[in-house]
């Protein structure tokens, strides 16, 4: 047993984000381990603070500091595993996070919410002999003697304002003790009534002829009710169904539970046990070259060691099925799994895939979870209730003890990147948990991102390769029309003479189509025709878009989609008091418009984020789509992947080439992602597929490729260009942003950031081959009033320049710069 623990502290910044040592009470010794959460005090003013206990020892590291006492040990069911201990410090030290935001990361959000008082007296005190206390006082202490012990919030709620000098008085006088504990989110639970005796004594006792009278009208009919329901086979009402079958108030029935007329059970509600799905236990019948793949990765499962693979498949090529089999190897082993989706993939028809042939033992992990639901499906994960784990980026840091397998499907999916601290890749925490397990990774696309493919054409990954469609389906041909010619012709109309062609045919055929559009809203941007400017949203640095409601063209208001922010549609420009104002460019709820008029008898599904707002939306959306309640599914990147549906056999994809021209080094290689996994959309039954895409650049090399989805040959062009510029995976990247609402004081920041960063490679970092870009504005310089300053640095990751950057956070938080935060972001989703 040791005096002594070293705690990392969860709420501290990264300037003291280090270990504190801690004195443990002699009481407290024999129940606290590393892993444990602890509240400790820290501070001047002994600020009640959550920690992590990272090690055990006989005497604090500076023995001429007195130690502070631990408060006490939290809810050990939440303690972290010691491989969970080790992912902490592994994040910290590749994404320069603190502990408190790996810590979070991993957990659910609601595991660690706050610390509180509660509040008991002390064993054979009686506050009534104290002559100094009033009634109200007193009161206070007889329902905490009646509840054993009460935390502070219940006690405030109930007797108000009054609670809080009360209790402290009550504590100092020695008749309530404080203890410290921790909030988390409770379970879920409901009480059951049921009679305590036979029916025949109840009946008894109705007929004035048992031991215990009645002297309610209200307990006559609860008693009554629940002898003809029990003749039934009801024997167990809960709460509010038996008071709303008796019509008596919840009170009467508490009362006969005093009474002992009636038994009360408390149930615990699960609330992470997932919908029920039809059971399909059917056999996955495996092609030639699916058998070859499912061979491959049966052969790297079973390895002794961790191994990695990057299944790539043209789209409709059966991944799915060969990732199914998989799945059943491992959990044959006894062995966990886990499957990441990107979110938009995350669809009712993915999840039933998994959960119809796993049933109760896959939990569900995704940001539209309730913190209740969230709370539930890890502490079901940890208790080895579930071994399938199911989710987005999250569902990576699922608490499997025993784990085999990791998929990542989409890989190449931006969204398994955080844009928030820790700033972690999904990929790289798979990469480290299997590491530790001996697992497989399985990264799976049809268009693997460079940094993945490029490590599987060097024999990092092993890559297994599925070239053609399964059954026999063939790709949809592909048409590139050059809009420039429509508009020559004097079309403004989004839709090409072609597409339009091709809807009317497809729809009288009886067939589906889905169109793509990036671009949500009616108009993108009101523009001035006297001074040329656009309308800017007043908190961002970007136009506003023009939304509708209904079908009112002229009564929509102008949205800002960065922050939210909306405004009427100004009758003059605010520039230069011009009336002559133009809605420019086009969103989806134009293109609806134009799809309306062009068929009018047939079903427009719009999906974007205007219309999937609340929580079922999008699952609803879909369904009606899969249930052929639809024709046309018009939408935004939504609309693009992790859908199969036979009957859609037409593809069209406009402003094709609108993400060639962001200023990134992965603009091409995300439209060429995008063009494929869209195309691929279309013919994946046994019906022939066309895909229509619409460009202004029809002689683009990537357009063209993706049409073909020829990924190899993309891949090479793609890579000669990255070598030749230094672009990963031939380097990395790391973006330091500063942000703060005053400009002035975040320009001087920028330059001493400059200058600090430059003197320190100078110097003291000088072995490290590096450059250093900026400082410049952000591409959005302003968003919710806040400015954006930022430097890329292209190096080489390594401990070495992680200890650069490292000392240059450090250096920022102990500068004293107020107003003004510093983040770094290794490989950045996006520039």
């Amino acid at each position: 047993m040791s005096e002594y623990v070293g705690v990392h502290l969860l709420d501290n910044p990264y300037g003291i984000d280090r270990i504190f040592d801690y004195f443990v009470p002699p009481h407290l010794r024999e129940a606290i381990a590393v892993g444990d959460f602890v509240t400790v005090p820290f501070g001047t003013s002994n600020r009640r603070s959550i920690g992590l206990v990272v090690a055990q020892k006989n005497a604090p590291d500076d023995s001429s500091l007195s130690c502070k006492p631990i408060f006490c040990v939290c809810d050990r069911t939440l303690s972290l595993s010691p491989e969970m201990q080790g992912l902490c410090f592994f994040i910290k030290e590749q994404t320069l996070c603190t502990i408190g935001d790996a810590v979070r990361a991993m957990m659910p959000a609601s595991a660690l919410l706050r610390v509180q008082n509660i509040y008991r007296l002390q064993d054979g005190v009686d506050p009534h002999t104290n002559q100094h206390f009033d009634a109200a006082t007193l009161l206070i202490c007889d329902f905490i003697r009646k509840k054993g012990s009460v935390h502070f919030d219940l006690l405030q709620s109930k007797f108000g304002p009054a609670a809080a000098p009360a209790l402290e008085e009550l504590a100092k006088a020695g008749i309530l003790q404080k203890d410290i504990a921790l909030k988390t989110v409770g379970e879920k639970t409901e009480n059951l009534y049921s009679l305590s005796q036979s029916v025949t004594e109840t009946r008894r006792i109705l007929d004035k002829k048992g031991e215990v009278s009645l002297r309610s009208a209200a307990h006559e009919k609860i008693l009554c009710v629940l002898c003809e329901k029990w003749d039934n086979g009801e024997k167990e009402f809960d709460e509010q169904a038996l008071a709303t079958l008796c019509g008596v108030s919840q009170a009467s029935i508490r009362s006969l539970c005093e009474k002992g007329l009636l038994q009360k059970r408390r149930l615990t509600i699960d609330r992470s046990l997932i919908a029920e799905y039809e059971t399909d236990e059917k056999e996955i019948r495996l092609n030639e070259e699916q058998s070859a793949a499912y061979d491959v990765l049966c052969e790297l499962a079973d390895s002794p060691d961790a191994k990695a693979a990057l299944l790539h498949g043209v789209t409709g090529s059966g991944k799915t099925s060969v990732m199914l089999r998989t799945i059943d190897h491992v959990l044959q082993r006894g062995k966990g799994v886990i499957v990441l989706l990107p979110e938009i993939a995350l669809t009712p028809q993915s999840l039933a895939i998994f959960c119809s042939r796993y049933g109760n033992r896959v939990a569900i992990v995704h940001s539209g979870l309730s913190a209740g639901e969230r709370f539930d499906t890890y502490r079901r994960i940890k208790r080895g209730d579930a071994d399938v784990v199911i989710g987005t980026r999250s569902a990576v840091f699922a608490p499997l003890e025993n784990l085999g397998l990791i998929i990542m499907d989409e890989e190449q999916e931006h969204t398994y990147k955080s844009d928030m601290n820790p700033k972690y890749h999904a990929r790289d925490i798979a990469r480290y948990r299997c590491a530790h397990h001996h697992a497989l990774m399985l990264l799976a696309s049809a268009t693997p991102s460079f940094e993945s493919y490029t490590k599987a054409k060097k024999g990092a990954y092993t890559l297994i390769e599925l070239k053609s469609r399964y059954g026999g389906a063939i790709l949809p041909t592909a048409t590139v029309v050059d809009m420039r010619r429509e508009t020559a012709k004097g079309s403004l109309s989004p839709l090409s003479t072609l597409l339009c062609q091709r809807l009317v045919e497809n729809h009288a055929a009886g067939n589906q189509s889905i169109l793509f559009l990036n671009r949500r809203g009616y108009n993108n941007f009101l523009s001035c025709r006297s001074c040329g400017k656009a309308i800017e949203c007043p908190k961002c640095s970007v136009s506003m878009a023009y939304h509708v409601f209904g079908n009112a063209y002229d009564g929509g208001e102008l949205r800002c989609h960065w922050c939210g922010f909306r405004a009427p549609l100004p009758k003059v420009c605010p520039q230069c008091g011009s009336e002559h104002l133009s809605r420019m460019g086009f969103g989806t709820q134009k293109v609806e418009e134009e799809l309306s008029a062009l068929l009018p008898t047939a079903r427009i599904l719009r999906m974007d984020a205007d219309t999937t707002g609340s929580r079922f939306s999008y699952d609803s959306i879909l369904g009606k789509f899969r249930r052929h309640e639809a024709d046309i599914l018009l939408g935004t990147q939504m609309v693009t992947k992790g859908h199969d549906f036979p009957d859609v056999t037409l593809v069209g994809v406009l402003l094709a080439d609108s993400s060639l021209y962001l200023d990134d080094y992965r603009a091409t290689e995300r439209t060429f992602s995008m063009l494929t996994q869209v195309i691929g959309r279309a013919g994946r039954g046994a019906k022939a597929g066309e895909a229509i895409i619409q460009t202004a650049n029809p002689d683009s090399e990537c357009i063209r490729l993706a049409c073909k989805q020829d990924f190899a040959s993309f891949y090479e062009t793609e890579i000669r260009l990255r070598r030749s510029l230094q672009f990963p995976p031939f380097c990395d990247v790391a973006l330091l942003t500063i942000t703060g609402s005053d400009e002035t004081e975040l320009a001087k920041a920028a330059t001493i950031l400059h200058d600090e960063f430059c003197a320190l490679h100078q110097k003291e970092f000088s072995d490290l081959p590096i450059d250093a870009f900026g400082p410049f504005e952000a591409p959005v310089y302003r968003v919710e009033n806040r400015y954006r300053m930022r430097m890329v640095v292209k190096c080489v990751l390594n401990r070495r320049s992680r200890a650069l950057f490292s000392r240059i956070l450090e250096g920022f938080s102990h500068s004293g710069i107020r107003g003004l935060s510093l983040s770094v972001d290794f490989n950045p989703s996006s520039l």
